[in-house]
């Protein structure tokens, strides 16, 4: 036989051997799935009653609109295949996690850390599987549930405490009012599902930094200008993304808002009340991109500044100016009732 004979013989059987071998490592992973998920059973979901209390941290009194220098305690929350909703919950309360879970699949855990990268405590709330997304699924077959219906949960956090937040939301659905707390930092990862996330009201502090990415989604970010962040970074990839800069934006300088999204389209309303800096700019690559749109941008110059870059790449950037009546409280947006410090 041929030299060249015998080398294709033996790469068509070397590609059925791994395509067999691949069928047999499948359907032997499919067997034990289903094995497992016969002895748990249908998901069985159990209420949730989760009071969490905030590692503490010294905090001195601070006023609305406090820029602060101490990050305060770090608290990290994951959730993952479910409906999620996150809110501020009552002052001088601890981070309460209410709802329903499917217990023979996921644990939900309160976890208190030493310290973190900056050297404060780390509370941490976190909703986890205890078997493989295989398993996970074959037993949502067998309760004719889909995963995001397997877990409802509400988690309230205390809006006097001065907290480093960081969100990772994945697999299912979320509403997340973040408005009223006294948040230091925030980094938020929202992942595989439809989620929003926003400002009903504006935060009691001036964050450093705001930093919101999304992946394979539909995301929605509202009311950004109640973040009050010095700068902001948002960004998602796969999906629609679409970003409302309404709110009650600082006035005390201009704040740097940083939008990317890839392979999806870009909507963006911006209310006609906020000036745009003439330095800001749109970018679009492989996609069609929208100038910025200043009809009917306010004149006043005792308005919010946003110097805005925005990009796009694989999609279509799509610019809106809404019409929202300037907030009749701009001596709200520097300064406050003063905020008790947290006791300890």
């Amino acid at each position: 036989m041929a030299d060249w004979k015998k080398v294709l013989l033996f790469s068509v059987v070397g590609c059925v051997s791994v395509v067999v071998l691949l069928v047999v490592a499948g359907a032997a992973a499919l067997l034990w799935a289903t094995s497992v998920a016969d002895d748990l059973g249908e998901p069985t979901l159990e209420p949730a009653t989760l009071g969490v209390a905030i590692a503490p941290e010294a905090t001195a009194g601070m006023s609305t609109g406090a820029v602060l220098t101490d990050l305060g305690s770090r608290l990290e929350i994951e959730l993952q295949d479910g409906q999620f909703d996150i809110v501020a919950g009552p002052r001088g309360s601890n981070v309460l996690v209410e709802g329903t879970y499917a217990a023979n699949y996921y644990e939900l855990v309160a976890e208190h850390e030493g310290t973190d990268a900056d050297g404060g405590p780390v509370t941490a709330v976190r909703l986890r599987p205890t078997n493989g997304s295989l398993v996970r699924m074959m037993g949502s077959l067998r309760g004719n549930r889909q995963w995001e219906a397997m877990n409802r949960l509400t988690v309230s956090i205390p809006a006097d405490r001065p907290i480093a937040l960081a969100l990772h939301v994945s697999l299912g659905q979320s509403r997340i009012d973040l408005g009223g707390l006294a948040l230091t930092e925030l980094d938020a990862e929202l992942r595989m599902g439809n989620h929003q996330l926003g400002f009903g009201t504006s935060l009691v502090t001036q964050p450093r930094q705001v930093r919101l990415s999304g992946e394979m989604g539909n995301i929605e970010l509202r009311e950004l200008g109640n973040a009050r962040a010095g700068e902001l970074h948002a960004s998602s990839r796969m999906g629609d993304f679409t970003v409302d800069l309404s709110g009650a934006w600082r006035l005390d300088e201009v704040t740097d808002v940083t939008l990317s999204h890839s392979m999806g389209d870009l909507r963006l309303r911006i209310p006609t009340s906020v000036r745009i800096s003439t330095d800001s700019h749109t970018s679009s690559r492989f996609g069609e991109s929208s100038e910025i749109d200043r009809r009917g941008e306010t004149g006043d110059a005792n308005v919010p500044v946003v110097r805005l870059n925005a990009s796009t790449t694989m999609g279509a950037t799509r610019i809106s100016r809404i019409e929202i009546a300037a907030p009749d409280e701009r001596a709200e947006q520097v300064r406050g009732p003063a905020i008790p410090a947290p006791a300890h």
